[in-house]
């Protein structure tokens, strides 16, 4: 029985090349067997080992006819006596990267990195990371271990002062001062900057309109507009000036009252007041040809008469065509029109015609001796000043109508306009008091000099020669010398009684 039992066993597993019916054949002796037994599609490759035999030997199995496929190494050990067969199954799993689990063959998985960091990997700070496959771990978020000896290492970027011959400029900016930083794996471009976004930026003086508060009178000038140069690099002054502090700077003809000497004279321009404009440059508007010719009036006969205060000689040109006592004439430069008041006739103002001496009434100022008018190129105003009752008026030059303005409590029988001092400038007959009056209030503002008794009288200002005449009643001519305390100096003297007196420019 036992030697049946054996042999059924071997041709079962395929040992045996050939068996006969009754389980005995010539070939039970073969070391190995191989045999296919089939009970369903479940295949089980087996690899057996027996202990008599020493064969290894696979065979397909499918226990109970199931559908599942099982790769199983078995190792299969049969008693002899007891047919007993023990079997060890052992199943084997594929590693799964991304499950952020460590598997077998992984370095890492996701953020599973197995506890390791960047220190642990020989950099001195950063974030570590797994590289996708997980089969490394990801050291570029990590810091060089080498950051801060000065020299650039592996990825650095730069360290320290070392920043691989890069600057702001190579950076994008337009200046400023790179740095390296701290991680020695970028630049740090806080220090650069960018000129011409007219904001201030580190380095920058300015940027545009950007000018730190800063201004022309900050910079120590006057005025004018402050710029920024085109670097960024300093403030441009070009646009500013010095004009307006009283002193006459380069560039600048005069600045405020310094003219630096300059007169119309001295400038080619005939007479007049040069003044200085707010651009520091001369105005010359009232300057007027110093030739000309001084107009008065014989009273005897009416007669206007020209006088050359070069040659003084007198020219007549015709009787007036009103009568005329104690009056005055004025020139209006601005209108060019010879104005004259009357004195005591008609008590009323006219308009007269230089070329015939024809007057042309313009209306009744009503005031007993107004004797004195002057026109002030300054205020553009026609004035009549009187001698009893004192006082210093405005005229209307449409209707002749007078304004009380204030009392010089004296007389003003003689008026006129200082143009280069820009001082109304009036003459008391009798007493002789020369003073200036306040055009504003019409009280003296100051008494310039007394030189002794003249009559009634006409007084003129004469720009070129900077000196004032004077014609009076007693027939006298006068020059009032404004440089010498006004000293008085006769020129002529028995011309008959004259009064009234204006200069003309251009006048021949």
């Amino acid at each position: 029985m036992r030697r049946i039992a054996w042999a059924g066993l071997l041709c079962a597993s395929g040992l045996v090349m050939g068996c006969s019916d009754d389980g005995t054949g010539a070939s039970e002796t073969l070391p190995t067997s191989t045999s296919d037994t089939s009970d369903s599609s479940t295949t089980d490759d087996t690899t057996t080992t027996s202990p008599t035999t020493a064969i290894p030997t696979t065979s397909d199995t499918s226990p109970g006819g199931s559908e599942t496929s099982d790769e199983t190494t078995t190792t299969t050990t049969t008693d002899p006596i007891t047919s007993t067969t023990d079997v060890d199954d052992t199943t084997t799993t594929t590693p799964t990267c991304g499950d952020a689990a460590l598997d077998a063959g992984e370095v890492c998985d996701g953020t599973e990195l197995g506890g390791a960091t960047c220190e642990s990997e020989g950099f001195d700070g950063g974030t570590l990371g797994c590289q996708p496959d997980c089969t490394a771990l990801d050291v570029s978020g990590c810091t060089m271990a080498t950051c801060g000896n000065g020299g650039i290492d592996g990825q650095e970027a730069c360290d320290g002062a070392d920043l691989g011959d890069e600057t702001c400029v190579t950076q994008g900016f337009e200046g400023g001062t790179l740095a390296c930083a701290a991680n020695c794996m970028e630049f740090d471009t806080t220090q650069c900057a960018t000129c011409g976004n007219d904001a201030l930026e580190v380095d920058e003086v300015c940027d545009g309109t950007a000018l730190g508060g800063e201004t022309c009178e900050t910079q120590g000038f006057a005025g004018g507009q402050l710029a920024c140069q085109a670097d960024c690099s300093g403030l441009d002054t070009t646009g500013c000036t010095t004009c307006g502090d009283g002193d006459i700077d380069a560039g600048e003809q005069c600045d405020g009252v310094d003219l630096g000497g300059a007169t119309c004279q001295s400038l080619g321009l005939g007479i007049g007041a040069v003044t200085c404009a707010a651009t520091c440059e001369f105005d010359t508007s009232a300057c007027v040809p110093s030739e000309g010719l001084f107009v008065t009036v014989r009273a005897g006969d009416n007669m206007l008469r020209k006088l050359d205060p070069e040659t003084l000689a007198f020219t007549d040109i015709a009787p007036l065509t009103v009568d005329f006592d104690f009056g005055d004439l004025a020139w209006d430069g601005a209108d060019q029109i010879l104005y004259m008041i009357d004195g005591r006739p008609s008590e009323s103002l006219f308009t007269v015609n230089v070329a015939n001496a024809n007057a042309t009434l313009i209306g009744t100022h009503g005031i007993e001796d107004l004797f004195g008018l002057v026109w002030d190129p300054t205020t553009g105003k026609l004035h009549g000043s009187g001698e009893t009752p004192n006082g210093f008026y405005e005229m209307n030059q449409l209707t002749g109508f007078p304004t009380f303005i204030g009392n010089p409590m004296q007389a003003a029988d003689g008026i006129t306009h200082d143009s280069t001092r820009d001082q109304v400038i009036a003459l008391a007959a009798g007493v002789g008091t020369m003073y200036e009056i306040d055009r504003l209030t019409g009280a003296v503002a100051q008494v310039l000099s007394n030189q002794g008794f003249i009559d009634n009288c006409g007084l003129a200002y004469h720009a070129g020669e900077d000196l004032l005449f004077a014609i009076d009643w007693s027939g006298n001519l006068y020059t009032y010398d404004p440089n010498n305390s006004y000293q008085r100096t006769q020129l002529l003297s028995g011309l008959g009684a004259h009064d009234g007196l204006a200069f003309i420019p251009g006048l021949e």
